[in-house]
């Protein structure tokens, strides 16, 4: 039964098929390496999307949900179409399970939020929208005073999709790993790669980018209780910092490893072939965990098509093409479709009482 707020109890006896799921969203069309890098035995984050579905589910009231990577080599610069549309999802996802939802982006991606927003009908104060500055100079006030007002309202998550992340510096390679790494960090990265925020490619974005993680850094440094999941699948996103610099500069294939590595880490972070696919997989392993994958049933795959196209109306572009078009990272909606669709398929499963078979290994 729901409880005062109209939300489900958390039924943590129906859980879905970890492994199944890891599987699907660990496709790797984009040959990227992070989503299927194996390090020690286990690809990279293994487990993290049931310890960050299961942490939501059980003490979600209030989550900021960060999204919006600015493709700067576009004409003109815009968001792409990966990251809002899972970001999207999840807050809807949470809207309906009765948790408040507050979604960040910067000026590029601020626009796509709102038109989602509207075509699904997220209206304040369930989820509201809030834009953060990329001058460099007001980040500090700006970050302290936002946790200050969200702590206030309860904030107990904080959720990056497919969000950039500032790189490594030699501080920060030596503090986690030691001298040796730090020197080999030197004499890899120029000065000018250090602390900053790239594409996949190896270009610095600062000029383009809000600076979202000082939010995870002020978390951490204040030590609040608030929980930090990250998203990504280049390895240059919020949240890769949990992985060691070495390793990524190993796993990422596309672009200058060693130079786009991102040093901000999550308590939990989701590695995805494609980032939407690991916030579809959040979301629905969060409606089953709390008895409510009966939700999934309107989640389709061709409501989120509608919600692409609507996004590429406002701007949106694919981050492979550089285009204005209805594709996420240089794929065919049919491709990027089918692994919501099977999770969603496997979801309502769940919600049945069917518990699919797990993967060994």
């Amino acid at each position: 039964m729901p409880d005062a707020e109209g939300r489900k109890r958390t039924d943590l006896s129906t859980t879905p098929p970890w492994s199944e799921w890891e599987t699907l969203i660990r496709r790797d069309p984009g040959g990227r390496g992070v989503a299927s890098f194996v390090y020690d035995g286990r690809p990279l984050g293994f487990g993290d999307l049931e310890s960050a579905a299961r942490h939501l589910a059980r003490s979600a009231s209030r989550v900021a949900l960060i999204t919006g990577f600015c493709i700067v080599d576009a004409d003109p610069p815009a968001a792409e179409t990966d990251g809002p549309p899972g970001t999207l999802f999840l807050a809807r996802a949470l809207g309906e399970l009765g948790v408040n939802v507050v979604l960040l982006s910067d000026a590029y991606g601020v626009p796509l939020l709102d038109a989602g927003r509207s075509l699904w009908n997220l209206t304040s104060p369930r989820c509201e929208i809030v834009e953060m500055p990329i001058d460099v100079v007001s980040a500090d006030a700006w970050t302290e005073a936002f946790l200050d007002e969200q702590l206030a309202c309860g904030l107990t998550h904080v959720v990056a999709i497919e969000r950039a992340g500032p790189s490594h510096t030699i501080e920060s390679v030596a503090d986690r790993e030691g001298a040796a790494a730090a020197e080999r960090f030197a004499r890899e990265v120029p000065p000018e790669h250090r602390g900053v925020h790239h594409n996949m490619r190896g270009t610095v974005i600062d000029r383009v980018t809000a600076r979202a993680g000082q939010i995870f850094e002020q978390i951490t440094a204040r030590r609040l209780d608030v929980a930090t999941i990250g998203v990504g699948d280049g390895g240059n996103e919020l949240g890769m910092g949990k992985f060691p610099w070495s390793v990524l500069r190993e796993a990422i294939r596309i672009g200058p490893a060693a130079c786009t590595a991102c040093r901000i880490a999550a308590n939990d972070t989701i590695v995805a072939g494609v980032s939407d696919w690991g916030a579809y997989a959040l979301a629905l392993s969060v409606a089953v965990l709390r008895g409510r994958a009966d939700l999934a049933a309107n989640w389709t795959g061709a409501e989120q098509r509608r919600l692409i196209e609507r996004l590429v109306a406002a701007g949106a572009v694919d981050g492979v093409a550089k285009q204005r078009a209805v594709s996420v990272d240089g794929l065919a909606m049919e491709e990027y479709l089918r692994v919501l669709e099977s999770l969603r398929s496997s979801a309502l499963q769940c919600g049945m009482g069917v518990q699919l078979p797990q993967r060994q290994g």
